[in-house]
């Protein structure tokens, strides 16, 4: 006010021109109506200029005026966006490693300005929150946007990708580990290394023994942590979710409403918006499968399944020359190994989630120059002297190491769902051969003796249990009333492999005995003493007994209805020719012997292996099928004949010592205790449920193709 007044005081004074006239006077500030058009306002008292043209009523009064809708609602989004802003501030205080920590350390929070836009829940991803041609908003989180640099062009135009040298940037450039995943790998531990490598040891040694696809070498000496970033975060996330046992008494709905499992199946969904292509997250959605299946979360497993076969396709596995285009070149013969293992699990994975539908695979049949995981060992210890490669054509005498067994029962099963498919489908289109049969007797026969015969093969390597290789050597053997030469198998197609003559006969007690002699081999013979059951080596025999399981079930009724269930099926009902009766006597015995004697006896010795919580952390999903399959057929027995042992049926194979009852008993105590690990025990014997006196006197053993017997 003092200078004010002196102002004024000296615009008054007299000069010599004489005195100088006092402007005319002006307000503080615009007038409202200018305010509010934002036009410039003379601030001319007591109307400015503007309002006297437009002849409205000028007002200087400071008193606002009341908000419009748009004032409201954009003073909302500013409260939002600082309300965002706060909680990011506080969960980088409560959940980020020390400043000291290690910069290499993937899991360090960026604390950029762009970043500090993000909410908790929203990662930023590509440090920008700005709008652009290659971005697009996350659903369900409206205040973040995704920014990807996926190269359109490896899949619009290939050939521009080659010339242009396009390449996949790798995804710590893409996005940054979210709070949630960090919070997740990092809590109830002070220091978040201690616990991702407890959840790697943990992996190592459970899951790790009979699914080996993860290189334990190449993560020990930090080669997958030259390029880290949320994929290998992804993976630590997933190799937690796989290894953590169900809650007792979780249902479906519980196992759904796991913080891991969403956090899983939220984060690969960042990774695919991002962009991100790389090894360690198809290796991850891998464990999301497996996950899905062995807790029985269907269709969801189905659905991974599918996309981790489009995810190997994309990345050009198994050959690490098309591989090299996406993933980047191969250092490492660990590396390459690494990469032929991953296409292996997700073709064994799409062949077992097809064992009970039969429907049409994803995954390609391998092509005869692919060759089979080398010894697990050597891969595990980065031994090449010890990583002797063999072809998917090497005969299965030659031994193997576990995966390769695992690979090649899954060859297997997937030759026995291909017979199935075209059994029926010939039946219902009649596409007989000259015998009048839907099926080739020759290859069918061939199919049966490279299965038992490789059932054999496996306990006698992996197995070495007296009492169980004893049981699985009577499972309706050998075709043929002498022992021929054991056949040079192989795996790719029918025309590849040498056919035996057709089995027209009973199987003779000689023709019982092993394919081969293995007494000759201190690699191969089993121990003078019972050895207690390693659970994690059952995988490749499982799937064998599953694919026998499926053989059997198509050709043992003793009516020809192929061709549909219920009063359908006797509409069409043809007599059976001599190659069909002679397969329905074969295979009433096989699932005789399979289900009273070797599941049941396995089973025995599984319940032992499980009982301490570290047995039953090495139990595969992949097991379960042929449990399923034994108890089912086991309820069809039981409906058809009672509770009479196997042994007392003459001429119907061996089996073991007790009754169908006890048997059933026996393998639904042995999946009640496989539930505790995996909820798909749990999903299969509600499904045993079906095969009551009731529903068993229309349906089939197995109850696969819904075929009455």
């Amino acid at each position: 006010m003092h200078s004010l007044t002196s102002i004024m005081a000296l615009n008054l004074q007299p000069r010599e021109e004489g005195l100088v006239s006092l402007p005319a006077p002006k307000a503080n500030q615009a007038c409202i109506s200018c305010r509010k058009q934002k036009r410039k306002c003379d601030k001319s008292v007591p109307t400015c200029g503007l309002c006297a043209r437009m002849s409205r009523q000028c007002d200087y009064s400071d008193s606002p005026s009341a908000p419009t809708a748009n004032d409201v609602a954009a003073l909302q989004a500013r409260l939002a966006e600082l309300e965002n802003r706060l909680k990011e501030v506080t969960s980088r205080s409560s959940s980020s490693p020390s400043s000291s920590s290690n910069n290499n350390n993937i899991f360090t929070q960026e604390t950029t300005t762009n970043n500090a836009t993000s909410s908790q829940s929203t990662p930023v991803i590509n440090g920008t929150n700005s709008h652009s041609s290659d971005s697009f908003y996350l659903p369900g989180t409206p205040t973040s946007v995704i920014k990807t640099h996926f190269p359109p062009s490896l899949l619009l135009d290939i050939d521009i990708y080659k010339w242009a040298s396009h390449s996949i940037p790798p995804s710590s450039s893409t996005l940054t580990v979210p709070p949630f995943v960090y919070s997740l790998l990092t809590q109830d531990s002070q220091d978040p290394n201690n616990t991702i490598q407890e959840i790697a040891t943990t992996y190592f040694s459970t899951v790790h023994l009979w699914f080996p696809f993860i290189s334990r070498k190449r993560m020990t000496l930090g080669h997958t942590l030259h390029e880290s970033g949320p994929d290998l975060a992804m993976l630590f996330l997933a190799m937690k979710l796989v290894v953590t046992l169900p809650r007792e008494g979780m249902d479906r709905g519980g196992v759904l409403d796991s913080e891991v499992y969403g956090a899983a199946k939220r984060m690969l969904g960042l990774l695919e918006a991002s962009g991100c292509v790389s090894l360690l997250g198809l290796q991850a959605m891998v464990l999301v499968a497996v996950y899905e299946y062995g807790q029985g979360i269907m269709p969801a497993a189905w659905m991974t399944v599918g996309a981790c076969a489009r995810y190997a396709e994309l990345c050009g596995l198994p050959g690490f020359k098309e591989s090299s285009a996406v993933l980047g070149p191969v250092a490492t013969w660990t590396e390459s190994e690494e990469r032929r293992r991953v296409w292996w699990a997700i073709y064994t994975l799409d062949r077992v989630i097809c064992l009970g539908n039969k429907k049409r695979f994803v995954m390609p049949e391998p092509e005869k120059h692919y060759l089979l995981p080398v010894d697990d060992d050597a891969w595990d210890n980065g031994d090449p002297g010890r990583a002797l490669s063999a072809g998917i054509t090497t005969p299965l005498e030659q031994p193997q190491g576990r995966f390769a067994r695992l690979v090649q029962s899954s060859m297997l099963v997937s030759r026995t769902i291909t017979h199935a498919r075209t059994t029926l489908r010939n039946q219902q289109l009649g596409g007989f051969d000259h015998n009048g049969d839907p099926f080739d007797i020759n290859e069918l026969d061939d199919l049966i003796n490279t299965l038992t015969s490789f059932s054999t093969l496996i306990q006698q390597e992996l197995l070495p249990s007296l009492s169980l290789a004893r049981t699985t050597q009577q499972s309706t053997g050998s075709t043929s009333s002498s022992n021929p030469s054991p056949p040079n198998w192989h795996f790719l197609t029918s025309t590849s492999i040498p056919l035996n003559p057709p089995y027209h006969h009973q199987p003779s007690p000689s023709s019982l005995s092993p394919p081969f002699d293995f007494s000759s081999s201190s690699s191969l013979s089993p121990s003078l003493q019972p050895q207690p059951l390693n659970p994690s080596f059952l995988p490749p025999l499982s799937l064998t007994h599953s694919a026998l399981f499926l053989l059997y079930d198509i050709h043992c009724c003793p009516e020809n209805l192929l061709d549909g269930p219920g009063a359908a099926g006797f509409e069409n009902l043809q007599p059976k020719t001599a190659n069909q009766l002679s397969l329905q006597v074969r295979s009433v015995a096989g699932l005789r012997s399979l289900s009273s004697g070797v599941v049941r006896d396995l089973c025995m010795e599984l319940l032992d292996a499980v009982m301490l919580p570290q047995g039953l952390a090495v139990v595969s999903p992949l097991c379960l099928d042929s449990l399923y399959s034994g108890l089912a057929t086991l309820r069809w027995l039981w409906t058809e004949g009672g509770d009479t042992p196997p042994d007392n049926r003459a001429g119907e194979g061996g089996g073991g010592g007790v009754g169908v009852t006890q048997a059933m008993e026996d393998v639904s105590k042995c999946l009640g205790r496989l539930g505790s690990r995996w909820r798909l025990a749990e999903e299969y014997l509600g499904l045993v449920g079906y095969h009551d006196v009731g529903v068993a006197m229309a349906w089939k053993p197995g109850g696969r193709l819904g075929v009455p017997c």
